[in-house]
């Protein structure tokens, strides 16, 4: 089954808000990687620090029985993805084409886990850009449709249409794939039957493609209501290179008659494009517009009547969600404050009100919901993380943090430039100082769902750590310095 997860010892803790397991586990290297896909896939090109283990190159024998769990993430040479098998210590290749977008790791994951379908592939080579369905162990890549018809792949190739690459940048662009919460359809963008990006939904039960609308805009975004019955898409209008698109409207769409089409809002003439943060409820999502001077105007939809009500009509830094509260935190900067009367700062924006609570004044960069139970704010002064009820924790120096899915457990890390170099277990909540796991510069953290153990990507090298030794057991040399992989857990 798939469950979907992606200072120093001297770092100052300020006013407060994992189960040991077994030792890592040993590095291998498969013998061979099969793709007997039904359609072919090329393959393309204790206290103090913890100690490292590198992998053993010699190692070339493959367990008898590769069966999970798994932690799947992007090939670093971009050749489709790879899995880590915990328990045998294995990483396997799943052959694919290049992913069109990282998300699509996390956003292609049906809700029930069983199903993972992505986009991926070139567009220069015909009919390779396409949906394709992923299956694990078997590292089977399906192909389930391509995203543009023959004759806008032929215009891409030869060059003939500036329209073509237009309609290529919509059906490849951000936050594509949505699946509806009863895992019943796969809602994308894709041009398959005319010269613009239409909204398409993949029925599972039926096994069939649904083209919703047929527009000369292009449609993207698809974002589905709880209970599945609505699902809200924007239009994008013109796209230049200086200014980006134009966001033209968005509309909602009734599911599974398709019957109830409408037009649910009409941006601001800045917006580039509309953002949809989360759904509040059964009938109402908030959404915010990405403008070329930052996020502006939060808004509550509601898709029945189609009213709308603005949150805040200013600018932002940054949005999160809590979806058990319904709570959202925001940042704002000196220049969104002070038209409003207000200082920069994190504020929290309770459910059903409309009053900003500031949390904690100063200069806040990133802002996220973590799955532990806290906001997350980083920025200048380190990292904030408080709840929807109001109770803060400040860890100065560090850069970014993660609560253990127990709770019980906190890492923060930093990158050695904007924070303090390496990655440092605290105890929640109370922020006491455990260990200092390493002292390398640290990317991005990773929990399995169980809290017994994490991964870390540090320095180019992705980490597997287990309670109780936490020493780093190297699991694949060569992944991105800079850039935070994306991961799904699969069991």
């Amino acid at each position: 089954m798939f469950f979907l997860l992606g200072v120093c010892t001297a770092c100052q803790v300020e006013s407060g808000i994992l189960e040991p397991s077994s030792a890592t586990a040993a590095i291998m290297t498969p013998t061979e990687t099969s793709i007997p896909a039904s359609e072919a896939v090329s393959e393309g090109p204790d206290e103090g620090l913890a100690t490292m283990e590198e992998p053993d190159s010699t190692e070339t024998s493959t367990p008898a029985a590769l069966d999970g769990p798994w932690l799947v993430y992007p090939a670093p040479d971009g050749s489709g993805l790879h899995a880590y098998d915990v328990d045998a210590g294995v990483v396997i290749e799943i052959p694919l084409p290049e992913l069109v977008y990282p998300g699509d790791l996390v956003d292609g994951l049906s809700p029930d886990g069983h199903t993972l379908i992505l986009r991926a592939g070139s567009p220069l080579n015909t009919d390779e850009l396409a949906l394709y369905q992923i299956d694990l162990p078997s590292t089977q890549a399906t192909k389930v449709t391509p995203l543009l018809s023959l004759s806008i792949q032929r215009d891409i190739i030869n060059g003939e249409d500036a329209q073509a690459l237009t309609v290529l940048s919509a059906v490849t662009f951000p936050d594509g794939l949505a699946w509806s919460p009863d895992g019943r359809y796969l809602a994308f963008s894709a041009a398959l039957d005319s010269r613009s990006s239409d909204l398409y939904v993949l029925d599972i039960e039926k096994d069939r493609i649904n083209r919703l609308n047929g527009l000369y805009t292009q449609s993207v975004s698809p974002s589905w209501a709880p209970g599945s019955n609505w699902l809200v898409n924007q239009e994008l209008g013109s796209y230049a290179s200086e200014t980006g698109w134009r966001a033209e409207v968005v509309d909602v769409i009734s599911v599974p008659d398709y019957a109830d089409q409408n037009a649910l809002y009409i941006p601001g003439g800045q917006s580039q494009s509309e953002v949809f943060v989360a759904w509040i409820n059964a009938q109402s999502l908030i959404s915010y517009s990405q403008t070329a001077d930052g996020l502006q105007t939060l808004r509550q939809v509601n898709v029945i009547n189609r009213s709308v009500g603005i949150h805040l009509q200013g600018g932002f830094r940054q949005v999160a969600f809590d979806p058990e509260s319904r709570c959202l935190a925001l940042v704002l900067s000196e220049e969104d404050a002070l038209p409003m009367g207000l200082m920069s700062g994190v504020y929290l924006l309770q459910a059903d009100s409309t009053v900003l609570m500031l949390q904690r004044a100063g200069n806040w960069e990133a802002l996220k919901w973590d799955e532990g139970g806290v906001f997350v704010a980083a920025g200048s002064q380190g990292v904030f993380a408080f709840t929807p009820e109001g109770k803060g924790l400040i860890l100065r120096d560090e850069g970014n943090l993660n609560v253990s899915p127990s709770g019980n457990w906190m890492i923060a890390w930093g990158d050695g430039e904007a924070s303090a170099s390496g990655a440092r277990l605290y105890q929640n909540p109370s922020g006491n100082l455990l260990q200092q796991i390493t002292d390398r510069a640290v990317t991005s953290v990773y929990w399995l769902p169980d809290s017994k153990a994490f991964f870390i990507q540090s320095e180019g090298t992705l980490y597997f750590l287990a309670f109780p030794e936490l020493n780093l057991a190297a699991v694949e040399i060569g992944v991105s310095v800079d850039a935070s992989l994306e991961f799904i857990w699969v069991e």
